[in-house]
């Protein structure tokens, strides 16, 4: 079974993920930012001993600065702190005597600092230096002080003002997670109510939810409420169905157990022959019936409507229905014909209960109909439309009774046989399909015409 997250899981995922990865985005930016931030501060700091270097040196005619100098300096920058002075052509003149190399390619133009990352003694320095023209006793032309120093402290403020800011952001993204929680708990609310007042319910309560809910909502509230009813007309339908199929069935079944007690009284084998006979008519009418709810009972539950859906011709199945009941139309002495366009017409439905709908139709025309009666059954299509219709000249049906016997355990007369379920099975049948079927008054003004109308194939197979 596929896992399905909660909506509040998913909305919080939805929200806070995007959100944890601005965090990550900026918590990046923020590292960058605080490492230029510390870079600038300790570059101008290291320039500004620079200078002093420089000053102190000229101040002293090239000496070296004092401990109480260095220690100050060092103090203030945090790291130990390194400086050379040269004098013209690169003469050493005061300071350390090896310096971090700088780039090849770098010129230093008068006057203008330069910085550079660099290695001293195997430890990572930042170093600034600078040419500057002099005229001293001791000095005269072109100098050039570089000083430098560890970066170990500028990596400390850097971290240092990047935990400060992560901290920060840190705290702003779980206020936000928690107020999103806590908006998407409090939007949720309506659902939650919405739940507990559905699963209150009893199962045999069907009525419609007239609970407020948001607007969101309301669409699948109102498809709950349409399937409801759906499935409340369907209870009382099979409710009905039942209740008319027991009071159907119980007649039948005393009549024949009525004939079975008279048979096994019968006083002469031709008076038990009789008796049986009947047995066997009631019980081929009893059959009849049995299938009949049967296969109003499938179409009913929806087993066997758009379920194996196939293209066939309609003239070819209508025309091998008709055939097979041929021999009881000749038994009965009535005429039995059939008429189509010699073009196959195509539609696609479950061709067993089509055959299934047009053979009621037959049989109805057929059982209900006197000798002499004249049965025409026919195909044709028209505006996208086929048609299947069986017209008959015989008694006909009252304009009163032509759509009650659509309806199920019902007949047109008194006085006819019959379950009253075979146009009932019909109609059900063609609206499975998205069609319909309509008894009319034949055209010729004696006897009944019904029709069977399916929307017809788009392509039609050539000929």
């Amino acid at each position: 079974m596929k896992r399905v997250h909660a909506i509040r899981t998913r909305l919080l995922l939805l929200l806070l993920l995007p959100l944890s990865l601005i965090a990550v985005i900026e918590s990046l930016e923020t590292f960058f930012t605080a490492r230029k931030t510390a870079d600038e501060l300790y570059d101008k700091t290291l320039l500004a001993v620079m200078f002093t270097v420089s000053e102190n040196v000229l101040a002293s005619n090239g000496d070296l600065l004092s401990e109480n100098v260095l220690e100050a300096l060092t103090e203030n920058l945090g790291d130990q702190f390194f400086y050379h002075v040269a004098g013209p052509d690169n003469v050493f003149v005061t300071g350390y005597t090896g310096y971090p190399a700088r780039a090849p390619g770098v010129v230093l133009e008068g006057g203008v600092p330069v910085f550079y990352d660099g290695n001293y003694k195997g430890t990572p320095v930042r170093v600034v230096t600078i040419r500057q023209l002099v005229s001293e006793r001791n000095l005269n032309g072109w100098i050039t002080v570089t000083a430098w120093q560890s970066i170990n402290s500028r990596k400390d403020l850097t971290y240092r003002l990047f935990g400060e800011s992560l901290l920060r952001l840190g705290l702003l993204v779980a206020s936000a997670g928690l107020i999103v929680w806590f908006a998407v708990r409090i939007g949720l609310k309506p659902l939650r109510n919405l739940q507990n007042a559905v699963e209150k319910r009893s199962s045999s309560d069907l009525s419609p939810i007239r609970r407020s809910v948001p607007i969101e909502v309301q669409s699948l509230v109102q498809s709950m409420n349409a399937l409801f009813k759906k499935v409340q007309q369907s209870i009382d339908v099979r409710e009905r169905f039942i209740a008319d199929a027991a009071h159907q069935l119980r007649n039948p079944i005393a009549g024949l157990k009525a004939q079975a007690e008279v048979a096994a009284n019968a006083k002469t084998q031709d008076d038990m022959r009789e008796r049986v006979e009947g047995i066997v008519t009631s019980s081929d009418r009893m059959s009849r019936l049995v299938n009949q709810l049967l296969l109003s009972a499938k179409i009913h539950s929806a087993q066997g409507g758009a379920e194996s859906l196939e293209s066939f011709d309609l003239v070819e199945s209508t025309r091998e229905v008709a055939r097979h009941f041929v021999p009881k139309a000749m038994r009965q002495d009535q005429s039995l014909e059939f008429l189509s366009a010699a073009n196959p017409i195509m539609v696609t439905a479950n061709k067993t209960l089509i055959e299934e709908a047009v053979s009621n139709l037959i049989d109805n025309a057929l059982a209900h109909n006197p000798s002499k009666t004249e049965v025409t059954v026919r195909v044709s299509t028209e505006s996208g439309q086929a048609t299947a219709y069986v017209e008959d000249n015989g008694v006909g049906i009252s304009k009163a009774d032509l759509e009650k016997v659509l309806e199920p355990f019902v007949n047109g007369s008194a006085s006819t046989s019959g379950s009253g379920l075979g146009l009932a099975i019909a109609r059900d049948v063609v609206q499975q399909h998205g069609g319909r079927i309509q008894l009319i008054p034949s055209p010729s003004g004696q006897g009944i015409r019904s029709e069977i109308i399916l929307r017809q194939d788009s392509h039609q197979p050539s000929t």
